[in-house]
């Protein structure tokens, strides 16, 4: 996938949900696809988020990635929300920012799709 591609992708994605917030992970280990549809999964399930975009992104250092998420929700989210729901350490959770720019955010967490080392996915309750 080329970078025009994935710019079609961010803007198609925008409008896949009405993505309230955005936030990345980052863990001890290397997130695996198994464990980010394991763990959307949970976030879906319940009952305070509707949709879920993952996306895995490559760290400089080799040994290690990190997990963008968009979240559409249709109530208040915060770092010890998501923590609780996923099961997450909310020592790894990043900001919960609103998201102001549906278009710009979703561009930016698909930026690296059809790249070798990504996966993405999305998760709907």
């Amino acid at each position: 996938m080329n970078y025009k591609n994935r710019v079609e992708y961010g803007k198609g994605l925008a409008t896949m949900g009405n993505w309230r917030y955005t936030t990345y992970l980052r863990g001890e280990y290397k997130f695996s696809p198994k464990y980010v549809d394991t763990l959307c999964k949970k976030l879906v399930r319940s009952s305070r988020v509707n949709k879920v975009f993952a996306s895995i992104e490559k760290d400089r250092a080799e040994e290690h990635n990190h997990l963008h998420l968009l979240l559409d929700t249709n109530t208040d989210l915060t770092r010890y929300n998501l923590s609780v729901i996923a099961g997450f350490n909310h020592k790894g959770i990043g900001n919960i920012d609103r998201v102001k720019n549906e278009v710009g955010v979703a561009k930016y967490v698909s930026k690296h799709i059809g790249k070798d080392f990504s996966y993405h996915n999305i998760f709907i309750n």
